[in-house]
């Protein structure tokens, strides 16, 4: 995710207000989009309280990485969106999402691996510094999710459209800071696999869930949860792209007003 320094010299306009606004309400959008499925599956497997931290966290990376690696995120989709969806025609029916999301993530780690090696001046050079900080803030933003949805069993939609304008400030405070510090840490091929790997793990989870709505193919054991997903995905990503189309305008607002 690129950072605008604070002191840039070019003061914003009304134009860029906007633009910076709507570009926060597609990674809101994202962000909605992620944790919905997540929500519902681990869910569906798994006892409640895990539900809520790990589509929390799961929400927080997974829009750092898309959204601050588009370019790579763009390939990855062209070539996992073929392979995934070979394999849910092959395969007849949507059954565990485990196999749809393997074969997305393993294709997402040879193109990011290549991506990596070729594309010497991408952003994507610090793929770990930007899991690390979308894990720290994820992990800490999970705790608001467990006791939402534990103590007081509240809205889901309320609860993204909270979390997701919070979760993009608090990313955007911190992730230059483990830029500067881990940014190194993995080889340049190692970056592009790793953001390639959640990318298409994610596309692949996105497709199985089309595969089971569109194509109607669900296995009876995740027919509830995919429905689950249907219903409440269309008004959680609204609900984040508003919140967070308003935070962005307003807090490129306020810098235009600082400088």
């Amino acid at each position: 995710m690129h950072i605008q320094d604070e002191n840039d010299q070019a003061k914003p306009g009304g134009f860029e207000i906007i633009f910076h606004g709507v570009t926060w309400g597609l990674v809101g959008a994202l962000y909605a989009a992620l944790f919905v499925p997540v929500f519902e599956v681990i869910r569906n497997v798994l006892p409640l309280w895990v539900a809520p931290i790990c589509a929390t966290i799961a929400a927080t990376v997974g829009g750092a990485l898309v959204y601050s690696s588009s370019q790579l995120a763009l390939l990855v989709a062209i070539f996992s969106n073929f392979a995934v969806f070979a394999y849910l025609l092959y395969s007849g029916e949507t059954a565990s999402p485990l196999a749809p999301i393997l074969v997305g993530a393993g294709i997402g780690t040879a193109v990011g691996a290549a991506y990596g090696l070729s594309v010497k001046g991408s952003r994507i050079h610090s793929a770990e510094a930007k899991l690390f900080a979308g894990t720290v803030v994820g992990s800490a933003l999970s705790i608001l999710s467990l006791v939402w949805i534990l103590v007081f069993d509240a809205s889901i939609i309320i609860l993204i459209a909270i979390l997701a304008p919070v979760a993009g400030m608090l990313y955007v405070r911190i992730v230059n800071q483990f830029i500067e510090r881990y940014s190194d840490v993995l080889p340049p091929f190692a970056d592009g696999a790793v953001a390639g790997m959640v990318i298409g793990g994610f596309i692949g989870f996105g497709l199985w869930i089309f595969g089971g709505t569109a194509l109607e193919n669900a296995t009876p054991e995740w027919q509830d949860t995919i429905a689950g997903i249907g219903g409440s995905a269309p008004l959680a990503v609204a609900a984040a792209s508003a919140s967070t189309l308003v935070l962005g305008m307003l807090h490129e607002g306020f810098r235009s007003r600082s400088n």
